[in-house]
């Protein structure tokens, strides 16, 4: 065993005595001092991270609330062995992880993705929620306002651990005449930096969508280029629809149900993708013509109205209940615009798995050329598909 195994040993089991202190549970004090021997250097780094990694955000409070937030998730995570031995964790919570293992170990294996130590520990979301990102937009242009970090570039969303700061950020947006977006997630990826545990709000949702969690946050993890998030995340959920199916067709076989609920939310995907892109197409053009702001906005709630008729059109066309928000959702470019980070620009990405040959592992292999090209990464993939090598 090497230093570094004995300290990530100690790390471990400081984490799993700071999970049993949360809950009243009195640990020997010779387990204490170890465990906080073990967890000192990693609590340093989770400081240096934050502060390294958001230094460009306004203010320092951001960035220590932050920080936080992202400690209480690494000292009060638990292993997966004190999970499984842990009688109070029901056999549906354990065989969920191991499901979630299971799926890790394929995409790392047979898609290519970095094998990292990710999903060893397991972290229980409270009733408020894991994570909750703010966007914003001005309303009478698709340009996102984003914020400048260091390490990961611009990003047009911030991250809370708090919804009650993430509302507050909201209003200022608001205040400030922006168009605003907030939502909460499942998961996210600290892109390598540590090891992310499985968020138990990841295995509260069936079996295709965790495989599709685990994999386009494994793509983060596996590629991921400063200063494109757009790309980032469409690559990602793409990748993670593709690999969903691939999974379930080598264990289960292709008339498996969740084989074919994993193909049907990939279309879902692809469609509800492509309907946001007419919108968005619409609105660029509204916001190029040389108008009033006034008029602008006027004309633009039409294209939302419209939007919402053909939505319903669209439905008999979708196969699983994914977007049926979208209906009751009230537009705005930023609610456009999150829909379009994740879903805008699939068919390009269709598009380079059909040119690799239906191979998801040559694809993810291709995307860590583009990053490793150093170019912008779009122009790159249209360089593949119009037949000019990159």
């Amino acid at each position: 065993m090497t230093l570094m195994d004995y300290d990530m040993m100690f790390w471990n089991r400081g984490q799993d005595i700071f999970w049993q202190f949360s809950q009243g549970i009195v640990a020997p004090k010779r387990d204490i001092m170890r465990a906080l021997r073990g967890v000192k250097k990693r609590i340093i780094a989770i400081g240096i991270f934050h502060v390294v990694l958001l230094s460009g955000c306004s203010t320092a409070a951001y960035v220590i609330r932050l920080g936080f937030g992202q400690t209480k998730v690494f000292l009060c995570s638990r292993s997966n062995e004190a999970i499984f031995r842990d009688p109070s964790i029901s056999q549906e919570t354990k065989d969920r992880i191991n499901f979630v293992l299971e799926v890790k170990q394929y995409a790392e294996e047979r898609l290519g993705l970095k094998k990292t130590g990710n999903y060893s520990r397991y972290y229980k979301v409270n009733s408020q929620g894991l994570l909750y990102l703010i966007s914003a937009c001005p309303k009478d242009s698709l340009n996102p306002y984003q914020w400048n970090f260091p390490i990961v570039g611009r990003m047009s969303y911030k991250g809370f651990f708090s919804l009650r700061e993430a509302e507050r950020e909201k209003e200022k947006l608001e205040e400030a005449g922006f168009d605003t977006c907030l939502r909460g997630v499942r998961a996210y990826s600290t892109l390598g930096w540590f090891k992310d545990p499985i968020f138990s709000s990841m295995l509260n949702q069936n079996k295709v969508i965790i495989a599709q969690i685990v994999i386009h946050e494994l793509t983060h993890t596996t590629v991921f280029i400063e200063d494109h998030l757009d790309f980032n995340e469409q690559m990602a959920t793409f990748v993670g629809d593709q690999g969903a199916i691939d999974f379930f067709s080598e264990r289960y076989g292709k008339y498996s149900p969740d084989y074919l609920d994993a193909c049907n939310m990939r279309d879902d995907d692809l469609i509800f993708g492509k309907f946001i892109e007419g919108i968005c197409s619409d609105l660029k053009l509204l916001y190029s013509r040389g108008l009033s702001r006034k008029k602008k906005l006027e004309l633009r709630e039409v294209i939302f109205r419209e939007a919402k008729e053909r939505f319903r059109d669209l439905l008999v066309k979708l196969k699983t209940p994914l977007y049926l928000s979208f209906e009751d959702e009230g537009l705005n470019n930023a609610v456009l615009l999150s829909y379009w980070q994740y879903v805008g620009r699939l068919g390009v990405f269709k598009g380079l798995y059909n040119s690799l040959g239906e191979d998801l592992g040559e694809m993810v292999a291709f995307l860590k050329d583009v990053k490793r090209s150093g170019e912008d990464p779009m122009e790159f993939v249209q360089r593949r598909l119009h037949g000019q090598n990159p």
